[in-house]
């Protein structure tokens, strides 16, 4: 899942159980520039060099969603002689553009520069940068491969190489691009999640472990590391372990929210501890009281567990927060209509149909049929005349 690129969830088939997450990806900015200035002003630097430091010491800020990637200045190019910069540079103009949100207007430039050749490395880099918000992905990993032959120690082009090397349901190669960054001396928690994701894809839960457990070394608060740590364990069998790390996530992390509990009921019941299971989903629910899937889910367990009473309490807690009113009150009627308390069913599956959900009326309709098959007659009309009507 590259949190940029990706949306990769995984998991076993429960619909409270949330996906582990897209990766996130690297963005190249307007500091990197800076720290180039600064390390060519040391005698005996090229430029080279300075990039291969720069990769090895800055940290990498990661984009939520898609690639917001700022292109690369490198500002030691105003230390050329001014009349290297006509009017039509290509190089500088492609930035503007980008940096306007103007990406596809920005690529003929980029290519304009690439044919120039005096910034050939780094206009490969932006054009790559470019494509990937124009949504060309193929290309752009064309640009980035020949970004890392001109630069072969640009770890940052490394990286999103093998970001989109996942993308392309080639994992192998993204193992390869990772490594490549890991050793050029840049180690973040995005490459060992990164690289867990991969293993996982091949299913060597060894390498996976080994590569979520850094990522979280390096970053304790990465909470889809942990779900794919607990994930690792739940693969092998063993949901004693998976158990354990959630735990340790809910100890260890301020991002850990109502969805570790819901992933713990659900190794609990795998490991046929339903006590267990209803205490996480309880905790859960607690925290994010407005969750309707899981309200009902847990009125489920409730009923199953022979347990309608709390069902009943569970749900109409849910109707104090407005929220799913007609599957709330839908459930609810199920639950009447089977203690045989038809008269509240009734009710429950009337506000449910005239909440929107169409299941309503049939289960209002069999309270009828009910009362008619019953010898009642003249409940059964008057039940019938207020579906009639919808009131």
């Amino acid at each position: 899942m590259l949190k940029v690129l990706l949306e990769c969830g995984r998991g076993p088939s429960s619909e409270l159980r949330r996906p582990h997450g897209p990766l996130p990806a690297p963005s190249p900015s307007l500091a990197d520039a800076n720290a180039v200035m600064k390390c060519l002003s040391q005698k005996g630097t090229s430029l080279r060099d300075c990039h291969s430091r720069l990769d090895r010491e800055s940290p990498v800020p990661f984009a939520k969603k898609h690639f917001l990637l700022p292109t690369v200045y490198f500002l030691l190019l105003l230390l050329l002689p001014l009349n290297c910069f006509a009017a039509d540079d290509f190089f500088f103009k492609a930035n503007e553009l980008y940096d306007q949100g103007r990406y596809k207007e920005s690529v003929k430039y980029y290519r304009a520069a690439i044919d120039d050749g005096r910034y050939e490395p780094f206009a490969w880099f932006n054009l790559g940068n470019a494509l990937v918000q124009l949504g060309k992905k193929e290309v752009a990993m064309v640009a980035y491969k020949r970004t890392v032959e001109l630069l072969p120690d640009f770890v940052k082009a490394w990286m999103l190489l093998g970001d989109l090397y996942y993308l392309a349901e080639s994992p192998s190669d993204a193992i390869v691009a990772y490594n490549r960054a890991i050793e050029l001396g840049t180690e973040t928690d995005h490459i060992h999640f990164a690289l867990a994701e991969c293993y996982m894809k091949g299913s060597d839960w060894t390498l996976a472990q080994k590569h979520f457990e850094r990522s979280l070394q390096l970053n304790p608060d990465r909470m889809d590391a942990w779900y794919g740590l607990a994930e690792v364990y739940e693969k092998l069998g063993d949901y004693e372990y998976a158990v354990k790390t959630l735990k340790n996530a809910l100890q260890m992390t301020a991002t850990a929210g109502a969805d570790v509990h819901y992933t713990l009921s659900y190794y609990y019941r795998s490991m046929d501890s339903t006590r267990m299971a209803l205490n996480e989903m309880e905790n859960g629910i607690m925290m994010d009281p407005e969750n309707v899937s899981a309200r009902r889910y847990l009125a489920q367990m409730y009923v199953k567990n022979e347990s309608p009473w709390m069902a009943i309490f569970t749900l109409e807690e849910g109707l104090r927060h407005k929220k799913g009113i007609a599957d709330l009150n839908l459930d609810l009627g199920q639950i009447y209509f089977t203690q045989k308390r038809y008269d509240e069913a009734f009710e429950c599956y009337m506000k449910a149909w005239r909440a929107g959900n169409s299941q309503g009326r049939i289960g209002a309709e069999n309270v009828g049929h009910i009362f008619s098959n019953a010898g009642d007659t003249e409940k059964a009309e008057s039940l019938y005349a207020r579906i009639r009507e919808k009131k």
